[in-house]
């Protein structure tokens, strides 16, 4: 089931090409935009993840983290990551525990390809979920969505 807009993103801690991350980490600190993607090397998702690399400074200015998950191995992952000279973790849901949290499972790709953002305090505040894998969200709508998110004044106990 897809998690609705204003509530809670779904928590989770998965390994990395750069260790294990937590999306609870980036709660008070940064807003977050999950790329989930059907696969490291094809050419579709090649062509987006080189995409977030180019434009990565834009998302960083608009106080966002990319964190790009599919159910690939953090070794093909780290590959993959070196071959694009990405600036961004990518995460490994090898059981689909997380795809599946966030309802983009698919039975012939293994995850759709979809966008959430997360902001400040860890509320889901855009999706969009292809129905096609071979198409993606330009960046410029993405960075668009982003600066709609008001920066808020957080509670402080939330933030340690």
């Amino acid at each position: 089931m897809v998690p609705a807009l204003g509530q809670l993103a779904p928590e989770f801690t998965l390994p990395s090409d750069r260790g294990d991350i937590s999306l609870s980490a980036y709660r008070g600190k940064t807003n977050v935009l999950l790329a989930f993607y059907p696969g490291d090397f094809t050419p579709g998702c090649t062509s987006e993840l080189a995409d977030f690399a180019a434009d990565w400074q834009r998302f960083r200015d608009l106080n966002a983290e990319i964190l790009g998950i599919s159910s690939d191995t953090v070794e093909k992952h780290r590959e993959f990551s070196q071959s694009l000279g990405l600036p961004f973790p990518l995460l490994s849901d090898r059981r689909k525990e997380v795809i599946r949290a966030y309802g983009v499972n698919d039975l012939l790709v293994g995850c759709k390809r979809a966008y959430f953002l997360i902001d400040l305090q860890g509320k889901l505040r855009y999706r969009h979920i292809e129905a096609l894998p071979l198409f993606k969200r330009d960046d410029s709508e993405l960075l668009q969505e982003l600066r709609k998110l008001k920066p808020v004044t957080l509670d402080p106990k939330l933030s340690s």
